[in-house]
């Protein structure tokens, strides 16, 4: 119970950047993307795995899991190192409850695509789900070292931590999270409120 009240209240991110891209491997030999630009990875294709990708994301985002679920599967068929499907999929079944399902999705984005910060952000809410603290707070971690400009990981690293008593590494996290995007400021007060208002009737 004490778990939930905190998974309630982390952000998920459902990745614009993703919507009708694909990730690709980079190959041996090729350089890797500079820091913060790790979204130069993720690269246009044209066909029918991006037919099916664009039709898994409105079929998500219109509550109609099974469908995008299958959209996603054929994506994965016509292409299995497609990051942005894995990851997609992973967040449909995140939304369904299909924790383990989730993670192991998640898994296999950063496997195909390891700078993929928001694959390692939803992963961490999962594992929070599930009880794994320390895995959460380890893939908040890889968040921000794959994307420093991640707000949303600063802000689910430094809820996690006030949650764990650790009151000035998150306040720090919180700073840090509005440095970077002011306009999480509202969710952010809401839900810093609501866990110490929680966590104060434990």
């Amino acid at each position: 119970m004490k778990r939930q009240l905190l998974v309630a209240l982390l952000l998920l991110v459902y990745a614009p950047v993703l919507q009708a891209q694909v990730s690709r491997q980079i190959e041996p030999g090729e350089a890797q993307p500079a820091q913060g630009d790790h979204r130069e990875a993720i690269m246009i294709k044209q066909g029918p795995a991006k037919t099916y990708l664009n039709r898994g994301l409105v079929r998500s985002a219109a509550g109609n899991w099974d469908g995008a679920i299958s959209d996603f599967n054929k994506v994965i068929e016509i292409e299995p190192l497609n990051a942005a499907a894995y990851y997609n999929r992973g967040n449909v079944r995140q939304a369904r409850g299909e924790r383990d399902e989730a993670i192991a999705d998640y898994d296999e984005a950063i496997r195909i695509n390891p700078r993929l910060a928001e694959a390692y952000n939803n992963r961490g809410v999962a594992r929070q789900a599930k009880g794994d603290t320390a895995g959460a707070v380890a893939d908040y971690d890889k968040a921000i070292e794959s994307d420093p400009q991640n707000a949303r990981a600063y802000a689910n690293r430094g809820l996690t931590r006030l949650f764990l008593g650790q009151e000035t590494d998150a306040a720090k996290d919180f700073e840090q999270c509005l440095a970077l995007d002011n306009r999480l400021a509202p969710s952010l007060e809401t839900r810093i409120k609501e866990l110490k208002r929680r966590l104060s009737l434990q």
